[in-house]
């Protein structure tokens, strides 16, 4: 799945709530993350701007103080540095930002 499309949605996506909510994208088109609590394993197809997220399957730990909003993901939008979390029928849940990587001298 990797394409032009999909580039500025590679890398990791995350909050800074509770258990660290996060989605990961790769060049093959694999999604991996966590609601905060339990994993999140996907594949996503690039849209003009983010993508759709395929069926999940995940863990199924129970997490007291965790807002597992992102068990709810369907789809992304990308907004600048930000990722807009959308459910099925379109409607924002949520937002990650990108991760800030740290670059070992060279």
């Amino acid at each position: 799945m990797s394409n032009a499309q999909s580039e500025p949605l590679i890398g990791r996506w995350e909050s800074n709530e509770p258990g660290n909510p996060h989605l990961e994208f790769t060049v093959d088109g694999a999604v991996t993350g966590s609601d905060g609590c339990n994993g999140i394993f996907s594949t996503y197809a690039a849209t003009d701007d983010g993508a759709v997220i395929g069926m999940f399957v995940s863990t199924l730990k129970a997490c007291f103080g965790v807002d597992d909003w992102l068990r709810g993901v369907h789809s992304v939008r990308l907004q600048g540095d930000t990722l807009v979390v959308c459910d099925r029928s379109g409607t924002r849940i949520g937002e990650l930002r990108r991760a800030i990587t740290e670059q070992l001298p060279g």
